[in-house]
């Protein structure tokens, strides 16, 4: 039986697996979502970050879940949407080093990164 894994990363721009990495999850404009199966890249799909409105992140946590995404890698975000994110079944991971979604997968895919907890999260802006 394969494993299968979608993997949202916060991108700038309109996204892609070579697309610089978004530093805030609220504020990007764009997510890159990666089917991975059995620890191989087998579809790269994106998505245009909906604008805030009320209640932040809120909507864009629900897209990611409609698009059965379970896994994301952030750099930051605050604990409104780390929240929301754990209650619809999305483990979200700490990545600050990789610059690329493509870099940020392998580096979740070999174990490197660790699970982004409540002590990383923005306090506000």
């Amino acid at each position: 039986m394969s494993s299968s894994t979608r993997i949202v990363v916060p991108t700038e721009g309109h996204g892609g697996l070579t697309s610089p990495r978004s530093a805030h999850f609220g504020h990007a404009p764009s997510f890159t979502i990666v089917e991975v199966v059995d620890g191989r890249t087998v579809g790269v799909t994106t998505l245009v970050n909906p604008p805030h409105t009320h209640g932040g992140c809120g909507a864009t946590v629900q897209l990611l879940a409609g698009s059965d995404v379970s896994v994301a890698l952030v750099v930051g975000m605050g604990r409104g949407p780390l929240s929301k994110m754990q209650s619809v079944g999305i483990t979200p991971f700490f990545d600050d080093v990789s610059e690329t979604p493509e870099a940020a997968v392998a580096a979740y895919l070999s174990g490197e990164l660790a699970p982004f907890g409540d002590d990383r999260a923005c306090s506000g802006h």
